[in-house]
């Protein structure tokens, strides 16, 4: 891997730029910089940019492809939405993550060893660390077996690809050591390059503890990411999003709408979707419709309903200029508890935190309502609902499956526009086809979903270690 130091203050230009999208950044990798010349708090920013684009760009958006959530209409995105796709779209995300992140956290670990840590230091790294988990944890979820304990070692040129599950390891003894820190009363509470939190190292804490248990989750280690979801995000105001600035300059919005609104406009639609025949609010689709007597997902339906925008900086619908993008949330962590829970606690538990969830969709806080008539209904399910023959349980399956079955297809619509939908469906589709989500393949030949990304061909080609032979359709080791 021939990694190269990018400036952070190339990084930092993004937020900024008129130019182009931050998912678009040509870096330079010419720029000259030392431990002592750039700050590690401009260096952080640009990390933190880098990992939004990791996780809410292209390859986000091919997952949704695969997973029913988008169409692919014309050119490129037409071929990869029929499962054609080349290494070479996994390019931009993987410097994203080796140039753009990981080199740029040990350039920062080097300023501190010489310059000593302080306390906004602590903070810093507790941080990074954090983020450094986001990112190799969304990294090896898609792509498998990657280049992570040497990636970074400027006497390796050819580093090895760690197995999944080792990095999994690593990312749990990763995240232990930020919650450490930012457990540390000495550490700084306050960093005004901190575009999430600005700082505040509680919040930092709970995100680190919601990766946990989604990692826990995506390992089928299900009493573990029960334990460490209690303790991860506790309100709506720690859910970790990015919100556009509000300058509405062209190259800072929410990356949906500079996809769909600029130079790659008609490549995508959400029309005639599974994702949004599933939302359904009238009864054209009653086999998979997920209406009910308490339940009418009419204002999530129009809030998903990524297409024209009216009104600069629009926020009532999912590609809005300035919608926030999600990458950590509230919601997904009261889904950890609730799928978790019902597994390894009970069903009143798994029933309890599902209703925490509809509480969350019926409030101001989970989606805007595009207008007035739109409608938002989420009363409480009570246990007769997954009782046979109960309104969610029509074909009379155990109580628990069927509870766990209607978390799992609401953990699917509240992931648009992130890779959990694409996660679980791999993680549950051999061994738990009774409660996945039935998401249908994109074309009349095919017969197998994808199952990974292949890494980067720059990396094929500059790494000697690389593997060779696999397609989208090979399982990764953690879903084998």
């Amino acid at each position: 891997m021939k990694t190269k130091l990018i400036s952070g203050i190339v990084c930092l230009f993004l937020l900024f730029s008129c130019d182009s999208s931050f998912e678009d950044l040509n870096y330079n990798h010419n720029n000259i910089t030392t431990d002592e010349v750039i700050p590690p708090a401009l260096l952080l920013k640009g990390t933190m940019l880098a990992n939004i684009s990791i996780n809410n760009s292209h390859l986000q958006r091919i997952a949704g492809m695969w997973t029913g959530q988008y169409r692919g209409e014309i050119s490129l995105y037409l071929g990869i939405y029929n499962y054609d796709i080349s290494s070479s779209e996994s390019n931009s995300a993987w410097t994203y993550l080796y140039n753009g992140m990981l080199k740029q956290f040990s350039e920062i670990n080097k300023f501190y060893a010489l310059n000593g840590t302080d306390t906004e230091g602590q903070l810093i790294i507790g941080i990074c660390k954090v983020l450094e988990a986001n990112a190799v944890g969304t990294a090896t979820s898609i792509w498998g077996d990657i280049p992570y304990s040497e990636s970074i070692n400027a006497e390796i040129s050819d580093p090895k690809f760690d197995k999944q599950s080792d990095i999994y390891n690593a990312l749990q003894t990763k995240l232990d050591e930020a919650i450490a820190i930012l457990s540390d009363p000495t550490t700084k509470t306050t960093l005004s390059e901190d575009i999430f939190f600005g700082g505040n190292k509680d919040k930092w804490k709970k995100i680190a503890y919601t990766l946990k248990a989604r990692y826990y989750l995506q390992t089928r280690q299900y009493n573990l990411a029960y334990t460490a979801a209690l303790n991860g995000i506790s309100d709506y105001a720690g859910t970790m999003k990015f919100t556009p600035p509000t300058t509405g300059a062209t190259g800072t919005e929410n990356l949906l709408y500079r996809f769909m609104a600029g130079t790659r406009k008609g490549y995508l639609t959400v029309n005639n979707t599974f994702c949004r025949n599933l939302l359904d609010t009238q009864t054209n689709f009653p086999t998979i419709s997920r209406r009910n007597t308490k339940t009418n997902e009419q204002a999530r339906r129009n809030h998903l309903n990524a297409g024209g925008i009216t009104g600069t900086g629009v926020s009532t619908i999912i590609n809005g200029e300035l919608k926030p993008m999600d990458l950590v949330t509230y919601q997904e962590n009261l889904l950890i508890l609730a799928e978790a829970g019902a597994r390894t606690i009970s069903f009143d538990e798994g029933l309890l935190q599902l209703n925490k969830v509809r509480i969350f969709l019926a409030s101001p806080d989970s989606f805007d309502k595009r207008s007035a008539a739109d409608i938002k209904l989420y009363s409480a399910y009570v246990s007769a609902d997954f009782a046979n023959g109960g309104m969610n349980n029509l074909d009379s399956i155990d109580s628990t499956r069927a509870l766990l079955r209607e978390i799992i297809e609401e953990r699917y619509v509240t992931g648009f526009g992130t890779f959990m939908p694409w996660n679980d469906a791999r993680r549950l589709r051999k061994n738990e086809y009774d409660i996945a989500v039935k998401i249908p393949l994109n074309n009349t030949t095919a017969t197998l979903h994808p199952e990974r990304f292949i890494i980067s061909q720059t990396e094929i080609n500059a790494n000697s270690n690389a593997p060779t032979g696999l397609t989208i359709f090979s399982p990764t080791e953690l879903n084998e």
